[in-house]
Order: structure tokens, then sequence, then C-alpha cells
């Protein structure tokens, strides 16, 4: 029993190393976004664009990948997708021309559309419900790192080594990973044992052709918009963030680099207080509505302010901590719907849910950052109008999102069990 207990640890440690990677490696290209443009002589509406290819792959990616999860064992399926990272992200080295950045952010996106969804179905084989809203907080935290907290390395990498070097130094990075991940179990020798409360809410298997049944419920689609506004939210960062603090909001490159940690390491505990608020809530109150749907429709709405207000402010010193606090809060959101996903979805489909979700999700990485580099550069001179056009709309989506969460929350999903005549229902109240 302590080598399960600490072997789940070690999982999940590795887990969250594979965020970290997976967020760094989108992180840099926006921080690169500068020697980038200038090295391949690209404007700020094209810049956007292999981000959008990116996550367009990216969406792919996550139905393809996440759908293996039902047939094929998480742990190969992570190791085949570092693998595939080391490639594309070492092929920097034969980019001369913007067509061949589309092509290795495009290879890459495929490879890191899966990632998430099948962390999240590992997760599930060593975590039972009740802990895995804080195990998966845990291991999303590795995002908050990836995009925030190594934010001052990368831009002493990209200082000293260039763009292209420090691609293929993340791509080393997963090479490294996959080695050391091969050697790890791919899960415990019993079966984790789910606690009573939870068996009502979900059978652990289910059909295949559930799956559109499960994402078209309307308390689904809710969640997945929320993770729609976060990943908005997330490829906004990587793609535009560095540039609108250091041009909009004033910062020097340095400055930039500190506060991006600052708001990364800040993210990363107050996503884990709040995925501790939430399980305790959930055990207390058996309810899904009472705990974890009404902490999101909380922050959503915080955001929506904070993320409107950051617009008003034209000094760093009032700008800073309203835009901070909006992407702190945003660190919550992806750890408390894949929390709602995993108790609410049969243990067999979570990685094709996960996979379908993303795929989703990733639409909005594809519309954001080229409807942002559209909006800066048709907007004359005035590229402050443009960026702050951009975060409004971030707003309005955190608030939208909020109310759609609020209003299908009773809606829950409804999944008949093959090998039983009864059927099983997410409400927990």
């Amino acid at each position: 029993m302590e080598e399960v207990f600490l072997l789940k640890w070690v999982v999940l440690v590795m887990l969250f190393s594979i965020s970290v990677l997976n967020y760094t490696d989108k992180s840099i290209y926006g921080l690169a976004a500068e020697p980038i443009m200038s090295g391949l002589d690209i404007s700020y509406e094209q810049f956007g664009l292999p981000s959008s290819s990116f996550f367009f792959a990216y969406a792919i990616g996550s139905i393809i990948i996440g759908s293996l999860t039902y047939r094929f064992n998480t742990k190969y399926l992570l190791i085949m997708i570092a693998l595939g990272w080391t490639v594309s992200l070492t092929g920097a080295y034969l980019v001369e021309s913007f067509t061949g950045l589309i092509v290795i952010r495009t290879v890459l996106g495929f490879f890191e559309g899966g990632t998430y969804g099948l962390c999240v179905a590992h997760i599930s084989k060593w975590f039972a419900s009740e802990s895995r809203g804080l195990a998966i907080a845990l291991m999303t935290s590795g995002t908050t790192v990836g995009t925030y907290v190594f934010a001052p390395v990368l831009v002493i990498l990209l200082a000293n080594f260039g763009w292209k070097h420090s691609f293929a130094t993340l791509g080393a990075a997963s090479l490294v990973w996959a080695i050391i991940f091969l050697f790890l179990k791919e899960r415990p020798k019993e079966p984790i044992v789910e606690s009573v409360q939870d068996q009502p809410t979900k059978q652990n298997n289910a059909e295949f052709k559930d799956v559109i049944k499960i994402v078209l419920n309307p308390f689904i689609l809710s969640v997945i918009a929320v993770g729609f506004v976060g990943m908005w939210i997330i490829t906004w960062v990587v793609t535009w963030a560095p540039i609108y603090l250091t041009q909009i909001v004033g910062l020097e490159s340095q400055n930039m680099g500190t506060v991006m940690a600052g708001i990364g390491i800040s993210g990363i505990f107050v996503a884990i207080g709040i995925g501790k608020l939430a399980d305790f809530l959930f055990k207390r109150k058996k309810s899904i509505d009472k705990s974890y749907t009404a902490v999101l429709i909380s922050i959503l709405l915080i955001s929506a302010i904070s993320f409107g207000m950051t617009t008003i402010f034209t000094t760093p010193i009032l700008a800073v901590p309203l835009l901070g606090l909006g992407l702190v809060l945003n660190a919550c959101l992806l750890p408390l719907f894949t929390t709602i996903n995993s108790i609410i979805v049969p243990k067999n489909l979570i990685g094709t849910i996960s996979g379908f979700t993303l795929a989703i999700n990733a639409l909005a990485a594809v519309i954001g950052p080229a409807l942002t580099g559209y909006l800066v550069s048709n907007v004359g001179d005035s590229t402050r109008i443009g960026f702050n056009t951009g975060v409004l709309i971030i707003s309005v989506l955190c608030a939208l999102c909020g109310l759609m969460l609020l209003f299908t929350s009773k809606r829950k999903v409804l999944v008949s069990q093959p090998d039983a005549q009864t059927a099983a229902t997410v409400d927990v109240e």
C-alpha cells in the first residue's frame, strides 16, 4: 500500500512535468515574438496565424489522440506525444520562412492536442474521485508554471541563444521526459476504490456511442464553454501578453518576465487552494452544483470585472494588478471543469470526452490569436485600442460563460449502463 501511495505521487509529478513542458512550448512562441517577426520579416497579423494553425492542429490531435485512450494504454500514448514534441521543436533549425514556421507549429499543435486528455485519463487510474480535484489542480498547475513562472528563464534563454536554439532545448527536455516515463508503471496493481457517494454519479464503463450524447448535454456544453474561455485566455497570454505588457502597459522586458512569473506563482497557489476548497464543499454538500459549479461561476464573474477594468487604466501600477487577478483566476478554470468531467463521465470515456472537449476548446485558440492580430493591425496607429478590444472580448466571454453555467447547472447528463437495467445520472444531490 505504501509503495502504491508513493508511486501515484511519482506519476503525478511526471504528469505535472509534462504539463510544464506543454505550456512552456506554447508560451515561448509569444516571448519570441519580436525576434521571430524581425528574423522572418512578418507582420502582427501574420504572427497570429501560426498560433491559429497550431490550435487548429491541436483540435484535431485532441480528438484523434484522446480517442485512442479507449483502446491503448495512456502511458505509451504520452510517450508518443512527447517524442512528437521533440521532432517538431528541433525542427526550428530548418525554418527559414513564414511557411516553415507554420509547419513546425502545426506539427507541435497536433501532438500537444491530446496531452491534457491523456493526463486526466492517467490520473483517473491512480486517484479516486474524492481526491481527484487536488490531484488535477496539482497537475494543471504545471500549465501555469509553463506559461508564467518559466517566463524569465525563457527570456534569458532567448536573449542569449536565439529562438531556434531555445525551441530545440525544449525539444530535448521532452525527449528526456519520455525516457524517464518509460520506466513507470501504467496503473496500480489493484484498482482504486471509489467512495460510496461517488457510485451513483456514474458507471465505470459505457459504450463509445454515448460520447455524442454526453457532449451535447446542456450542462456538459456549459462546462466545455468554461474550457473555451480558459483556452482563449491562455492563448492570448502565450501569443500576445508579452507584447501587451511591454507596449501597452509600459513594462520593461525584464520586468515583464518578472510580472509573468509572479502571476504564475500566485496562480499555482490559488488554483490548489480553490481545488481543495471545491473538494471540501463536494464532500460536505454531496453536490456538484454547490461545490465545483458555484466556485466556477464566482470565478468567471470576478474575472469578467477584472479584465474589463484593465482596459480603463493606462499605468502599470493599476493595470497590472487587475490583469493579474484575471489571469490568476484563469488558472483555476482548467482544474475545476476537468474535475467535473472526471466525476460525471464514465471512466472508460474520460480520455475520449476530454479529447472532444479540448477539440472544441481549441476553436478559441484558433480564433483568438488571429482575431487579436487582426484588431491590432486594422486600427491605424492606435495599437492600444486594438489590444484593449481583445481584452474586452475576454471580459464578455467570461460573463457569458458564467451565465451559461448558472442556467444549465440542473440539466445534467444521463447515460444508460450497457450491463445493467438501471441508469446512472450525474446529479449528486
